[in-house]
């Protein structure tokens, strides 16, 4: 029985083996910088502080010198000056990224998805991403990714979700709300 095994273990690794890694996931771990919101000229400035992040990428690699993915972060950030309330940022994206063949593994990236802000109320909105990195393996299916990611959020003119009308009058102006994350993490392939 032994030696029936043994030569199918070895078939069945050597395929494993011979078989290129074309799907992969991400866990990361990040900073991402202060939103600024524009209030009203009558009221004080609010902004949500800087704040750590999480998030995790699920993508598949193509044929061409690129990946397309799944990607998801998180933050919790305090609002200033203080609210009762904290933000919670979310993105959900789906992206797009062409790999140049070199050892670093550099990238460049462009999303599409939703933002959603939760605090005093939860406003769901769309967005767009940017991104640059770069992903040089470690091992056959292990990559290290460090990136800075820029996201762009489409707001109507005039939203109020971050507090409470009751005890502010904030009222977010303009169109599109900036964010930059600098991410870090590590990519199993498989």
């Amino acid at each position: 029985m032994k030696s029936c095994l043994a030569p199918l273990l070895c078939l069945l690794t050597g395929l494993a083996q011979a078989a290129p890694a074309t799907w992969y996931v991400t866990p990361f771990a990040g900073y991402a910088s202060e939103l600024d919101f524009n209030s009203q000229e009558d009221t004080p400035g609010l902004h949500a502080e800087s704040a750590g992040l999480w998030g995790l990428a699920l993508g598949r690699q193509t044929d061409d010198p690129g990946s397309m993915e799944l990607l998801f972060s998180q933050q919790v950030s305090r609002l200033s000056p203080a609210q009762p309330d904290r933000l919670t940022l979310r993105y959900l994206h789906f992206a797009g990224a062409l790999h140049a063949d070199s050892w670093l593994k550099p990238y460049v990236s462009a999303g599409v998805g939703l933002t959603h802000f939760q605090a005093y109320q939860s406003k769901l909105r769309p967005s767009l991403a940017l991104a640059v990195g770069i992903q040089p393996h470690l091992a056959r299916q292990l990559a290290l990714r460090a990136e800075l990611r820029g996201y762009g959020t489409l707001i109507d003119d005039d939203s109020q979700f971050l507090c409470d009308p009751q005890q502010c009058d904030l009222r977010i102006q303009g169109e599109l709300l900036p964010q930059l994350q600098a991410n870090l993490g590590l990519t199993f392939l498989f």
